[in-house]
């Protein structure tokens, strides 16, 4: 049996994968808009943090303030805090 092969991506691909990784991303939450840095546009200090809610203040700056203006809830931070680890490109926040 033969392993399956990965398609190769051509060189446009290349570029516009890259292209969007270096955009931010914007999400809603409980209908307010966030907008994330791309990768490799968060701040530097996220690599000194081992605590989640220092590094989703790290990565939404001052729109932190907004979040927690809302009235957010511990409950609530849970699935923001998945959104926000999403958009900033790690996946699952590890919740």
């Amino acid at each position: 049996m033969t392993a399956a092969k990965t398609p190769r991506k051509t060189t446009a691909a290349k570029k516009a994968e890259a292209a969007t990784e270096d955009q931010p991303t914007v999400f809603e939450h409980n209908g307010v808009e966030y907008t994330i840095p791309a990768p490799l546009d968060l701040p530097v200090g996220l690599l000194e943090v081992d605590d989640e809610v220092e590094a989703i203040k790290l990565i939404l700056g001052v729109q932190w303030e907004a979040y927690k203006a809302t009235g957010a809830t511990i409950r609530d931070f849970q699935a923001f805090a998945e959104k926000v680890s999403e958009a900033a490109g790690f996946g699952d926040s590890g919740n």
